[in-house]
């Protein structure tokens, strides 16, 4: 047991947002909060920040945390930890919030919105490919590849899951990747602009949040799935414009950040240095990370299954 925070992303309702893999509802949130509390003390953001920055955190002690500024968030878990009077750390990409329809949500938005479930639009996706100019590559890449030695950091990944993030990340890479979704949300006729603002907070959400004393963050501003690839210049670009947007909606400059998709390098390291950010948090709890900028976090995912089989 080490201090760290508890990951969210998606949340589902009765109503515009859709359940989808790894989504919960405001009940089963409330659920695993209480679950947490067995054995855990849950602290404010900023009482976890404060106890960071003087090393003073123990052992059972860890905070809740939200990646992405999805709107699900503040519309389903957002009024429970008002309940609960819980603050949180929310980890906030910026593009959305000036117009621009980032499409890593769009696509997994799509997949479970237009699929029966996951493993069906797998079988699509890959039945695509099949039918690129990228299938032969797509083939050999596979030819080694060992879906379980992929994000074996992910113990909830599917061998589907691995499998399609490798491709995406690793073989296909952004642009070549779009094309292809993109092309499907074309034959699925999938209207994009009605989108933004089902599945992202806006400007008026984030500040309520800062308002509320919960802490903003960094997490950059378009949400590359792997910063580690891109130059320092791009990382500098990412971090800079996601601080100046949050700073000028929330009033005051963000210190804290989690990494997208757990993917950062040593350049990382200096552009959150040179920004003045004081505290930053990984996407899992793998250890031999001991800076400030990797503080390790829990996947609700595994709470959900610890909670299955205490009988919870």
């Amino acid at each position: 047991m080490k201090p760290h925070g508890i990951m969210f992303h998606h949340f589902h309702d009765d109503g515009m947002h859709i359940r989808g893999q790894g989504s919960i509802s405001a009940e089963k949130f409330e659920q695993m909060i209480c679950f947490l509390q067995k054995d855990k003390t849950i602290l404010s953001a900023a009482e976890w920040f404060y106890r960071a920055q003087k090393n003073q955190l123990r052992n059972n002690e860890i905070c809740i945390t939200f990646d992405d500024n999805l709107k699900c968030q503040f519309d389903i878990a957002f009024p429970v930890l008002e309940s609960l009077n819980i603050t949180a750390f929310w980890f906030v990409y910026t593009s959305p919030l000036i117009g621009i329809i980032e499409k890593l949500e769009v696509f997994r938005y799509f997949r479970f919105k237009y699929f029966e479930d996951i493993d069906k639009f797998y079988h699509s996706f890959f039945n695509y490919l099949n039918q690129t100019e990228y299938k032969n590559e797509i083939i050999a890449a596979l030819s080694g590849f060992v879906p379980n030695r992929y994000l074996s950091d992910f113990p909830f990944y599917t061998e589907n899951d691995r499998t399609f993030r490798y491709l995406r990340d690793c073989v296909l890479k952004p642009d070549r990747f779009n094309k292809v979704m993109e092309q499907m949300l074309k034959d699925y006729n999938v209207e994009l602009s009605s989108l933004k603002d089902l599945l992202w907070m806006n400007e008026k959400d984030v500040r309520m949040l800062n308002t509320k004393g919960h802490i903003v963050g960094l997490h950059t501003h378009t949400h590359p799935t792997s910063t580690a690839s891109l130059s320092k210049i791009e990382q500098i670009q990412e971090y800079q414009t996601n601080m100046d947007e949050l700073t000028r909606i929330i009033g005051n400059k963000p210190y804290v950040m989690s990494h997208p998709c757990n993917s950062y390098n040593e350049d990382t390291i200096d552009v959150l240095k040179e920004l003045k950010v004081q505290l930053g948090f990984r996407s899992n709890m793998k250890d031999g990370f001991h800076s400030k900028f990797e503080y390790p976090r829990e996947d609700h995912s595994n709470i959900l299954k610890q909670m299955e089989l205490n009988g919870f």
